[in-house]
């Protein structure tokens, strides 16, 4: 399917393209796009000569501005990404970019139409992390393993601004490409206009564990945590500290249902809430979730954290490899930071990977530990073989160009110690920061404020430096009671009739959690302990089970209350209606019984937000090391 770049008729019947500034580019129009032209350019796979070959290139240009002697490059994430792809989904969020420049788009070499990489090993692996499929990668590729770098896809720019005849360039970079954008202007400052740097990486950062993540870690769960986590926990990062050590001592094992209400068996481990922390930079909303998850965890319940952890299961798929190249992703370790020196044999590095680990207060990892440390890029690499290349020459000075910086406050893989830290070091630089948005601000605020930002420096303009914080959408929700008789009954109730009343208060709190974005983002799923629900026209529940032994079942009104049917071994069997205010009336176990709730029937918090969030500009699929 084409997209249309230009949304009106008259618009498109008005559309120019500019011509080409050098006859080796032959723009023709391109599949994914009406508006827009693509070419191929061809460039040396290694600009020394010692390894022949090219790489062809596929650039694309859109030019409906009339300035067109102003010229913005996007610069996509990764390194992995599509970047043409990519580079329509920020111009469809940001279409004013197209009426202020041409732009300039490219996949980056080794990925997409541009001598796209195939490691098919790695391609199964979604979190990139495995020892032999690296090791695999490392061998298909051979000595071109090594110019597949940032510097490589920096002088690959400069072959492109020289194609089109560009002067100054607007660097427009998300991710990786933030990182890309940094090198280049470091490297061909007079080449560059501005920069607009969306979840900026620190192209200086040296630490091989990635500790800048961990210590943002404890704000963001605070700062997530619906109503300041009351009744759940006074330190939420302490909480989940205490878990990963049980957890490290003995897994946790449990079940949780699909929406079908089937059950699959589930063990939660370490690595797999530290993957789930990071997964949440795509939808904070998963993340507020996390301390009344492990606040059960706690207590030998693994059942909201097995739900959160399935919620999650969506940024484990393995991407298409021609919308993400893990092939280009593995050459990571070709400049990343390794916890090893060049020239330490393959069978020692884990070893001296450890001994460095463990030379670290164990507070660095808080609130994991080393061993969490050593997953995706430490393990991904652990049999790649020395970089082919030495270690580049000291970068030079950032620019003094003008400078935006848009920084998600809950983004743990581009945290924001970094993106400060960068703002630091560019002379009036402005950075902008979006409280409750995770990672690629343009793609996730709902709220737009950090598109206003961008817009604001286009125009020359002062911008605000700190948003207003974005809601989650996740409701206050208590830990769900592990056995009937743990049940509080409502005041004036007691005995089996009050713990009945209890367990479905209990099930509409857990349903207005799960219809919110921590969880829901199709209005269906599995009850925690047994059954489904369906939201369409009005909510449906299928023997919903909350608390063990009380099933609830039924369906909404028109005026939005439940009708409910009781069932299940430990409950006073029987019929209610719950109204939105919690007010419950009915028969249950042959009495008639009337209660205030404290959660009523159930609302959907912005369902369908959080997919919304989690769309972002070619997230890579795993977490940084």
């Amino acid at each position: 399917m084409r997209l249309a770049l230009a949304t009106t008729a008259a618009v498109l019947g008005a559309l120019l393209l500019a011509a080409s500034a050098d006859a080796q580019l032959r723009w023709r129009g391109c599949a994914e796009a009406d508006g827009m032209r693509c070419a191929t350019l061809r460039v040396p796979l290694d600009r020394s000569g010692a390894l022949p070959g090219t790489v062809p290139l596929r650039v694309a240009r859109v030019s409906l501005s009339r300035n067109r002697d102003r010229h913005l490059m996007y610069l996509s994430g990764g390194p992995g990404g599509a970047g043409v792809l990519e580079m329509l989904d920020v111009l469809l969020e940001v279409p004013r970019l197209l009426r202020d420049f041409t732009i300039l788009g490219f996949d980056q070499r080794g990925t997409g139409r541009s001598g796209l990489l195939r490691c098919r090993a790695l391609e199964r692996d979604a979190r990139l992390r495995s020892t032999r499929a690296g090791e695999e990668c490392a061998g298909k590729l051979g000595p071109a393993r090594a110019f597949y770098t940032t510097a490589d896809s920096v002088a690959d720019m400069e072959a492109y601004r020289q194609a089109v005849g560009a002067g100054k360039l607007t660097l427009y970079g998300t991710s990786y490409g933030t990182e890309l954008a940094l090198a280049y202007a470091r490297t061909y400052p007079q080449n560059v206009e501005r920069l607009i740097l969306d979840s900026a990486v620190d192209p200086d950062d040296a630490d091989p564990f990635g500790l800048a993540g961990f210590r943002a870690m404890a704000p963001t769960l605070r700062a997530l945590c619906p109503d300041a986590c009351a009744g759940i926990s006074a330190d939420p990062a302490a909480d989940l500290t205490a878990l990963v050590a049980r957890l490290r001592a003995a897994p946790l094992r449990g079940y949780r249902y699909t929406a079908r209400g089937e059950r699959r068996r589930g063990v939660v481990r370490p690595t797999a809430i530290a993957d789930l922390m990071y997964d949440a930079d795509y939808n904070p909303a998963l993340r507020a979730g996390v301390p009344w998850a492990v606040r059960a965890a706690l207590d030998g319940d693994a059942a909201p954290m097995l739900r959160l952890l399935a919620a999650s299961a969506s940024f484990a798929s393995a991407t298409p490899p021609e919308l993400f190249s893990a092939a280009r992703y593995a050459t990571v370790c070709e400049e990343t930071p390794l916890p090893w020196p060049r020239g330490t044999p393959m069978g020692d590095r884990f070893g001296v990977a450890r001994a460095r680990a463990l030379a670290l207060p164990p507070a660095a990892f808080a609130p994991f530990d080393a061993e969490v440390a050593y997953a995706d890029e430490i393990d991904l690499c652990l049999r790649w073989p020395d970089p082919g290349r030495p270690p580049p020459a000291p970068p030079g000075p950032y620019p003094a160009v003008p400078t935006l910086l848009l920084q998600g406050e809950e983004d743990l893989r581009t945290p924001p110690e970094a993106s400060a830290r960068v703002a630091s070091l560019i002379p009036g630089a402005q950075r902008v920061s979006v409280p409750g948005v995770g990672h690629a601000v343009v793609g996730a605020d709902p709220t737009r404020c950090g598109k206003r930002q961008l817009l604001r420096f286009l125009d020359g303009e002062p911008v605000r430096a700190r948003c207003p914080r974005v809601s989650t959408d996740v409701p206050a929700t208590a830990v769900p009671p592990r056995a009937f008789g743990a049940v509080v009954a409502p005041r004036g109730l007691g005995g089996r009739v009050g713990r009945t009343v209890g367990a479905i208060d209990a099930t509409l709190d857990f349903l207005d959690f799960a219809l919110s974005p921590a969880i829901d983002v199709d209005g269906r799923g599995g009850g925690l302990r047994g059954g489904s629900y369906r939201l369409g026209r009005r909510l449906v529940l299928r023997g919903v089970v909350v608390v063990p032994g009380v099933r609830v079942s039924g369906r909404e009104t028109r005026s939005g209350a439940l009708r409910l049917r009781i069932a299940g071994s430990r409950a006073a069997r029987g019929r209610v209606e719950v109204t939105g205010r919690g007010r419950l009336r009915g028969r249950l176990g042959g009495r008639r019984v009337a209660a205030r709730l404290a959660n009523g029937s159930p609302q959907p918090f912005g369902l369908g937000v959080g997919l919304a969030r989690a769309t972002t500009a070619a997230p890579p699929p795993a977490r940084p090391g």
